[in-house]
């Protein structure tokens, strides 16, 4: 049974600052209810992150966006193979720009790093210690998801996406306008007029523990280590 998401920590809400409320502003719709995972075939159990369970997530993820009359993700050949980190920038670029919002450029080993120690910690990561090392940002913000419980990384993700409503596993979601009701899709679809968008994240299988967070600065500030633009050369978008 998989173990409730959160939503994102008071920190984190209050660390997006004016770049949240901006954001919000032009956010996507949320699902008009919820759109539960369903079975999983066996494989699920005992390989995980195994081609059959990970091509049966893959399709589970599909079925949701068509059940919103959109079309499936279209992702690099390799895409199950991938490392988690690289499938949830692959996934969430491909909804940012469904909904016409500016991608998020790569991951950072940086990041990658806070997103690891909020998945050993079984909490949202956060980034703002590092983030006030920075200097010369006219504007800072983040937002961070956990997740906990779930088979594989691209469960983690269709919770976050499709399942966040009232009804379902997330927590801070009690009732029907409960604040955090659809807040972890929020996270990945926020910053509309972010500047450079950055992501760090962490999947932590034999825990079954999930962690992003996802960085908006007025320029760079760290190089990635896996881009959108390799993503983009090797297949992502391309219909």
């Amino acid at each position: 049974m998989s173990r409730p998401l959160t939503a994102a920590a008071a920190l984190a809400a209050c660390a997006l600052v004016l770049a949240a409320a901006a954001a919000a502003a032009n956010a996507p719709a949320d699902p008009a209810r919820n759109i539960p995972l369903g079975l999983l075939p066996g494989s699920c159990r005992g390989a995980p992150r195994g081609a059959g369970c990970e091509n049966a997530s893959l399709r589970a993820l599909d079925g949701a966006r068509a059940k919103l009359g959109l079309g499936p993700y279209q992702v690099p050949k390799d895409f199950v193979a991938l490392v988690p980190a690289r499938q949830w920038l692959i996934l969430s670029d491909l909804d940012r720009l469904t909904y016409r919002l500016p991608p998020i450029g790569g991951l950072a080993l940086a990041l990658d790093r806070v997103a690891k120690a909020g998945a050993l910690a079984h909490s949202d990561p956060d980034p703002l210690p590092l983030l006030r090392q920075l200097h010369n940002e006219a504007s800072i913000g983040f937002a961070s998801n956990w997740a906990g419980g779930q088979p594989n990384a691209l469960i983690a993700y269709y919770g976050w996406m499709y399942d966040d409503g009232y009804g379902g596993p997330n927590i801070d979601c009690s009732t029907p306008s409960g604040a955090g009701c659809w807040g972890h899709r929020h996270d990945i679809l926020a910053f509309a007029q972010g500047g450079a968008l950055v992501m760090g994240a962490a999947a932590l299988g034999g825990a079954n523990s999930y962690a992003l967070t996802i960085v908006d600065t007025t320029r760079p500030a760290w190089p990635y280590s896996y881009s959108w633009a390799r993503a983009k050369r090797d297949g992502a978008g391309s219909g």
